[in-house]
């Protein structure tokens, strides 16, 4: 989950594959979603700079992006960071200094995520006008940065819950309290640690599915398939989006939540949303023409 093309959320054209988590597609709707809300409601005649890795992955949000500026009316222009993603002086004055976005969307990957918030930072842009895709938001890019106080004001994608405060991560505390451990020091990463947990239990869930349809026999490949494609209203207890996968749809609806550094920490700044389906609609039968 969380990876691979966006197309392969069509199910009915690839029915092997599960991206699961919100593909960089439904990420990038609801990024412009977010960004409209923070101007107040109207984005007609402002500018929007996308800040991306120069990858496929980083490239695969444009073709959205473009669409979403011809419906509210905005000016997005394009920013390539090229690999490793360590060097890009040049893109952010290009941005702060010529472009004057109203808003930035970064969609950056490895190093880059806390190379472009120093940089940002140092041309006196505001943090506040920046949000970030999901691979550029875990606490060690924060870290990275410069630490929670050093990145106020950021905004973050996340296709999982961030933080402590879910029950099934309560569990697996006590579970190793219980076995006289420590719970481990990765738990503190709660961005990425939350995703694990969150894959982990889509695909339990799957596989459970599975062997209930089998009369507790052990499941096939297919049976597991079929599993996932049962999967309705899986949230598991807050820490993932509601989650409904069919044999159409075998992204999930492509739910996100944005969360904010403020005061030293992440503070969820909207529930789950999605945004934009019908362009994103657009975009998987227009691919799958291909």
């Amino acid at each position: 989950p969380g990876f691979g093309s966006a197309a392969a959320a069509d199910g009915k054209r690839y029915p092997w594959i599960f991206p699961v988590a919100a593909t960089y597609w439904s990420q990038a709707a609801v990024a412009v979603d977010f960004v409209k809300k923070q101007l107040g409601g109207n984005l007609k005649g402002k500018k929007i700079a996308y800040m991306f890795f120069d990858n496929p992955a980083g490239k695969e949000p444009i073709g959205i992006l473009e669409d979403i500026a011809k419906i509210e009316g905005f000016e997005m222009r394009t920013f390539a960071v090229p690999s490793p993603g360590i060097e890009m002086g040049a893109q952010v004055l290009d941005i702060t200094g010529r472009f004057k976005p109203d808003f930035v969307i970064a969609h950056l990957f490895g190093r880059a995520p806390a190379v472009a918030l120093k940089e940002l930072k140092g041309k006196g842009f505001p943090l506040s006008k920046v949000v970030g895709l999901v691979w550029a938001v875990s606490e060690a890019d924060i870290a990275a940065a410069g630490g929670m106080a050093f990145a106020e004001g950021y905004h973050t994608l996340q296709y999982a819950g961030v933080g402590k405060d879910y029950p099934v991560l309560k569990e697996i505390e006590a579970m190793y309290k219980a076995q006289g451990k420590q719970p481990p020091k990765e738990m503190d990463s709660t961005v990425l640690y939350n995703r694990g947990v969150f894959q982990a239990a889509v695909q339990l869930e799957a596989i459970g599915h599975a062997i209930k349809a089998k009369g507790g026999a052990a499941p096939t490949s297919s049976d597991v398939r079929d599993g996932f494609e049962k999967i309705k209203d899986f949230t598991l207890g807050g820490l993932v989006p509601p989650l409904t996968i069919t044999p159409e749809d075998h992204e999930g609806g492509g739910w996100v939540q944005v969360w904010t550094v403020k005061g030293g920490k992440y503070v969820k700044a909207t529930e789950w949303q999605t945004a934009y389906r019908d362009v994103i609609k657009k975009h998987l039968a227009e691919d799958a023409k291909k």
